[in-house]
């Protein structure tokens, strides 16, 4: 399906506009963003392979990884300050 590689498409560019935040040491979003980012893109992907829409769902699931790092690290930044 053609809405498959688009979806691909604008999802791969999300994933690479997130890996400057991943690789900044201190720039990362507030943990409430990011653990509600992960819930919801993780709702996608299951919507996503219901509708077999396999490119469209690993590549959610990578953007949700994504999302999953930016969170955990957000939590450890948050501990070391305390």
């Amino acid at each position: 399906m053609w809405q498959d590689w688009v979806i691909v498409t604008v999802q791969t560019v999300f994933a690479f506009s997130l890996l400057p935040t991943v690789f900044h040491p201190t720039q990362k979003p507030t943990l409430s963003t990011a653990v509600m980012t992960v819930g919801c893109i993780f709702v996608m992907v299951f919507i996503f392979v219901t509708l077999s829409l396999w490119f469209a769902a690993t590549m959610a699931a990578v953007n949700a990884l994504l999302w999953a790092i930016l969170a955990f690290q957000r939590y450890h930044l948050n501990q070391r300050l305390r």
